[in-house]
């Protein structure tokens, strides 16, 4: 009976004919982004979307992100679970991003102390080194794919901030084995066939998956027998307490390997299309550079600094906006609720985008425009995002615990591709590609002019 009422609910709900659906399910296979601002344009804030056993009901707009964003931890109306068990080959099952109720209470407050603003500036001479060290490697005259060697970048500054130097001799094996599990997760779900059986994608992204496990589970261990805080990401989780508890050893390798995937495949996403966009904006790249120069001047980058840089910080908000890695994300509905004027019963998978939101133009005047400035609040013409208008990084109690981090990695690559580099984009256009991520499709090939010294550091 309850199935029945629910499948009728659903049928109720504006959407694509079944006739309809092939056109949209051929564009949601890998680059989804048209057809769900189409779907927004066709069907308004409520859409349901998709056949089988792989469907959904779509809410657009800022209003939806904070129905969903704002749910109670405690009293939940929507949980994460359903939805984001695409992302388990990767993350695994005892991460905290894939945790509802308690366990995520638990999780995200013993995971917290490793995100304090303290110790994520702590991390800034590791960016500054890793970013030097891949600028060091192009040199005059070369063109080169800025995406693959800035994924590259933050994947070593990623594992270095969650291990010390350790573990650094093996980011490239580690960034290899979870490639391959990243490809799988940023499927379509009509693609994704989760079975474990000889051959399949699946299988492999789960065996590559496995032998991440066995260089976390092993520093682990090491650090168990061996106490001594390096002040790494890995020894603020295996000392942390939160009303008594710990972390297992099972979950702190969780939350490792997840923050290694999102530390690295997003951020690096999202500071691919900020190459990309500085290259395609001449003008914004050159008040990058006057910025750097007035405020750091011969001066290696801190934290400090780079507060300083208003502009940096407008273009990394611009980025995210325009090119924010997220495309999709959801929940599963426990109870029925109402949404503009219409039901939308328990047990449904719900999605909101972020990517239609931020080029919605009732929320973002000339939302395909490229313009840091929109975020200098002393313009006279400024007027501040509607709330949940800017989710880059989700919202409320399940925000991304690293936003900060992630921010501040995006300004100090920035800065320093600013400060050392002149360069041009080596074709006209870069398509997106991906489900789960965001990635620019091909990579972003870059003609490099010039290569200036590194800022020296004084003794």
């Amino acid at each position: 009976m309850g199935n029945s009422r629910t499948r009728a609910m659903v049928d109720r709900l504006p959407g694509p004919t079944l006739w309809d659906h092939r056109r949209y399910i051929k564009a949601m296979l890998g680059k989804p982004y048209d057809a769900l601002i189409e779907l927004h344009r066709s069907y308004g804030p409520v859409c349901k979307f998709g056949v089988g056993g792989q469907q959904y009901v779509l809410l657009f707009g800022a209003e939806a992100n904070q129905l969903l964003l704002t749910d109670s931890p405690r009293n939940p109306k929507f949980l994460s679970r359903d939805v984001l068990t695409l992302l388990i080959p990767v993350v695994g099952a005892n991460a905290m991003v894939v945790s509802d109720g308690e366990d995520h209470r638990r999780r995200r407050a013993l995971v917290r102390p490793a995100f304090t603003r303290k110790r994520i500036e702590g991390y800034v001479p590791t960016m500054v080194e890793e970013i030097h060290l891949m600028i060091g490697g192009w040199g005059s005259g070369r063109t080169v794919d800025a995406f693959a060697d800035v994924r590259s970048c933050i994947r070593r500054i990623a594992i270095r901030s969650l291990f010390g130097d350790r573990l650094k001799e093996h980011t490239d094996e580690i960034g290899h084995e979870l490639q391959t599990a990243l490809n799988y997760i940023n499927r379509s779900p009509f693609l994704r066939f989760d079975h474990d059986l000889p051959g399949t994608a699946y299988r492999r992204a789960m065996a590559a998956r496995e032998r991440v496990d066995r260089y976390v589970r092993a520093e682990i261990a090491k650090r168990r027998a061996e106490p001594n805080d390096q002040g790494d990401v890995l020894d603020a989780l295996l000392e942390s307490y939160f009303e008594g508890d710990q972390l297992a050893d099972l979950e702190v390798r969780d939350q490792v390997i997840s923050l290694i995937a999102s530390g690295y495949d997003s951020s690096s996403s999202a500071a691919g299309w900020a190459v990309y966009a500085l290259l395609k904006h001449p003008e914004v790249l050159r008040r990058v550079r006057e910025e750097v120069e007035q405020v750091a001047g011969d001066e290696p980058l801190t934290a400090e600094l780079i507060r300083g840089m208003r502009y940096v910080g407008w273009t990394v908000s611009e980025t995210l906006r325009l090119y924010t890695p997220g495309v999709l994300t959801g929940r599963t509905t426990v109870e029925d609720f109402e949404f503009a004027g219409h039901l939308i019963p328990a047990g449904a998978k719900v999605l909101y985008s972020q990517y239609v939101t931020h080029r919605m133009p009732e929320l973002w005047p000339d939302p395909l425009e490229f313009r840091p400035e929109r975020w200098d609040e002393d313009a006279p013409d400024h007027h501040d995002p509607v709330p949940y208008s800017f989710v880059p990084f989700g919202g409320g109690y399940r925000k991304c615990i690293g936003y900060a981090f992630a921010e501040l990695e995006m300004k100090v690559l920035i800065a320093e591709l600013a400060r050392r580099v002149d360069f041009d984009l080596a074709t006209d256009f870069v398509p997106p590609t991906g489900v789960a991520t965001m990635w620019p499709d091909g990579g972003v090939p870059v003609a490099v002019r010039e290569v200036r010294p590194r800022v020296a550091v004084h003794d």
